[in-house]
């Protein structure tokens, strides 16, 4: 995994932010996931051997796995929500991605299975082939009763899986130009056979793809970090000037500084950052560099340098210390 998809998956983890952006891809912005009704879960995965070389199941890792629980209209909601973190386009996405689900579906049964295990009397027969299974009482434990065909599959004719729908994080300010869906990936020469084949859908959430109405649409500064990586290449610097010293997370300036790579100056030990000012004091980094630079090609001592740009700049022995780097030879 790169810097940028690192940065993006440790950025993403945050509950607020996973709900936010979540929000707006399935509610249009609307706060109905409720950050602290996310949990993590295990991102571990693990995937049946494929290829001339394979041996072994291959162990793999989503990005981000979390359980949404919440109760809407006396009705408990529990839904899986995955984010895969991609910098650059992934062509065999709708594949990864399906897979990734499929697995998590097959988890649950398995997991379904166990359980019955644990609880079942193990009793078989096709005279219980007509009636739901059932919970009874033996010995002070309770167990349940399985149909012959309910035992095979490991799974009960009323059970239900718990839904997992997977985000793409596309973090890149230029267009994603791989498959939407795995239809668009499978080379079908007879159009009669769609009606049988069953595709797979990305849920994309990209910057390059938003109008402005939609940056308004979440309500953390999430929002100011899609506009910003829309714009990185034409006009960042006038996202970051539009927010008018309104200070934000510092997360997300932590973010956006080494995604964007924006190079903006402040204090690391602050909460929250003013973005103009960390933009003007990263302008004034870039004058006093400059500066060096012409004293050094003058002939000018390291000693003087200092001083020269203490004074012009009004800054720091130790501001400017931190600034020079050896002369290259």
């Amino acid at each position: 995994m790169g810097v940028i998809d690192t940065e993006g998956k440790q950025y993403m983890s945050r509950n607020i932010i996973f709900a936010d952006a979540f929000n707006y891809l399935l509610y249009d912005g609307e706060q109905v996931i409720d950050p602290q009704k996310l949990k993590e879960l295990d991102t571990t995965q693990i995937t049946a051997p494929y290829g001339n070389q394979a041996r072994v199941p291959m162990q793999k890792y989503r990005d981000l796995l979390k359980i949404w629980e919440a109760m809407t209209d006396d009705d408990m909601i529990y839904v899986i929500l995955g984010a895969e973190l991609q910098s650059r386009t992934h062509y065999g996405m709708p594949v990864k991605d399906g897979l990734y689900d499929m697995i998590g579906y097959s988890k649950q049964i398995e997991e379904a299975r166990q359980s019955y295990k644990e609880m079942s009397s193990e009793k078989q027969g096709k005279e219980d082939s007509e009636n739901e299974a059932e919970l009874f009482v033996e010995d002070g434990t309770l167990k349940i009763k399985l149909t012959s065909e309910e035992f095979l599959s490991g799974f009960r004719k009323g059970d239900k899986l718990i839904p997992i729908i997977t985000a793409v994080v596309y973090i890149n300010p230029e267009p994603w130009d791989g498959p939407m869906s795995l239809f668009e990936m499978l080379d079908v020469k007879d159009k009669r056979l769609y009606k049988y084949l069953n595709d797979y859908k990305l849920n994309l959430i990209a910057p390059i793809n938003m109008e402005e109405d939609d940056f308004r649409k979440f309500h953390t500064d999430l929002g100011l970090a899609m506009r910003v990586l829309k714009h990185q290449n034409d006009g960042a610097d006038k996202v970051i000037g539009d927010t008018n010293h309104r200070k934000i997370d510092k997360g997300t300036a932590v973010f956006l500084n080494r995604v964007a790579k924006l190079g903006l100056e402040y204090d690391e030990k602050e909460d929250e950052v003013d973005m103009c000012l960390a933009m003007e004091k990263k302008e004034q980094r870039d004058k006093i560099t400059g500066a060096i630079e012409a004293f050094r090609m003058d002939g000018i001592s390291e000693e003087d340098i200092i001083a020269k740009v203490m004074k012009l700049f009004n800054v720091s022995k130790e501001y400017v210390l931190a600034l020079l780097t050896p002369k290259t030879v």
